[in-house]
């Protein structure tokens, strides 16, 4: 159930019926109308009879609520007219008949295009050009590799190898605890025991 707008009309009701209390302090209350009942649903007839459901409830308190909330606007609506503080107050004035005196036009600027351009020239490439100094470079660089290697050479080599770990096979070490650790993962998340290999 949505009770949104009962809370809504509830704290509607619950203003107007204080600001009719406070009206009703300052002034005498006038003598209440006769209520006319309004037309209701007609009574089910005896074989239909039944409880009434929660939806009928909230129906019957919500036309209360209404009935209550009428009467209070009727009650504080009187008020107001006969108070004589309600003069009639002069029209604000409104925008749009204010004249906007000034003007968005600007005066005419005659500017002419018949200038001369002056661009800068743009530089000559010459593919060929670079194609032979790529050649010039990729020659340079294979003669510097393809010379006899020299004793140096071989040093040089020697020594950055044996920079290096010798055995790059060395298996790490496990601690008892790690193992036990392991063994324990794989129980757990390796296939069932019906499923393992005998």
């Amino acid at each position: 159930m949505d009770f949104g707008g009962l809370l809504v009309l509830g704290a509607v009701w619950l203003l107007f019926n204080l600001l009719g209390r406070a009206r009703g302090d300052s002034q005498p209350r006038p003598s209440p109308r006769p209520q006319v009942p309004l037309p209701g649903p007609q009574p089910p007839t005896a074989r239909h009879q039944s409880p009434k459901d929660a939806t009928q409830r909230e129906g019957s308190r919500l036309e209360q609520l209404l009935r209550e909330l009428e009467r209070n606007l009727e009650q504080a609506a009187g008020g107001q007219q006969r108070t004589p503080a309600n003069l009639p107050v002069p029209p604000l004035p409104d925008d749009e008949d204010v004249e906007e005196r000034g003007s968005l036009e600007q005066p005419e600027r005659v500017v002419s295009l018949e200038t001369a351009v002056t661009r800068t020239p743009r530089a000559e490439y010459d593919q060929d050009s670079g194609a032979e100094e790529l050649v010039r470079r990729r020659i340079a660089a294979a003669e510097a590799r393809s010379g006899p290697l020299r004793k140096a050479d071989h040093k040089a080599f020697d020594s950055r190898i044996r920079q290096e770990p010798a055995d790059h096979t060395a298996v790490r070490r496990y601690s008892p605890a790690q193992l036990r650790s392991a063994i324990v993962w794989r129980e757990i998340l390796g296939p069932p025991v019906s499923e393992r290999d005998s």
